[in-house]
């Protein structure tokens, strides 16, 4: 399988105007390798750039290389430990102000991007039709479960 490097994509660093968010979550050796293989976009349908580079994962919006996460692993043994995160907040392109909003946005792009396993989208929208735009928003048509291929490296 292919794995995303940094060159992959033309991206931008996370700005200086930031939060770090506390987070504890445990992947086992299985969950690692797909993580580790980030995600490469191949449509405009595909939100994110993401790749994994020194027990860190960052996060980059596809269309403008805008960095919005950046998530720390601790190893520990066979399994690896999410510790904390930074998050963008700046208030263009990003915006958001919430950590457990953050929080809780990152596990779900890892669980849907990466994991490819089903799981709600974290939002407190009473609108079903606003939440299904603003989940579209977020990973575009990863939420029929549609992903760029893994191709092999050549």
């Amino acid at each position: 399988m292919r794995i995303a490097q940094p060159t992959d994509w033309q991206t931008t660093a996370l700005p200086a105007d930031r939060t770090t968010i506390r987070l504890d979550r445990l992947f086992s050796p299985e969950q690692m390798k797909r993580i580790r293989l980030g995600l490469v976009p191949e449509e405009m349908e595909d939100k994110w750039f993401i790749y994994w580079q020194d027990d860190t994962l960052f996060f980059h919006r596809s269309w403008t290389g805008f960095c919005i996460y950046v998530v720390h692993f601790q190893r520990q043994g066979d399994t690896f430990r999410m510790i904390q995160a930074e998050a963008n907040r700046g208030p263009q392109p990003y915006g958001e102000t919430s950590d457990a909003k953050d929080a809780a946005m990152i596990s779900y792009l890892i669980d849907v991007l990466l994991l490819r396993q089903d799981a709600s989208f974290p939002s407190e929208e009473p609108s079903d039709s606003k939440k299904a735009l603003m989940e579209w928003s977020w990973v575009g048509r990863a939420m029929f479960g549609q992903h760029p291929q893994r191709k092999r490296s050549k």
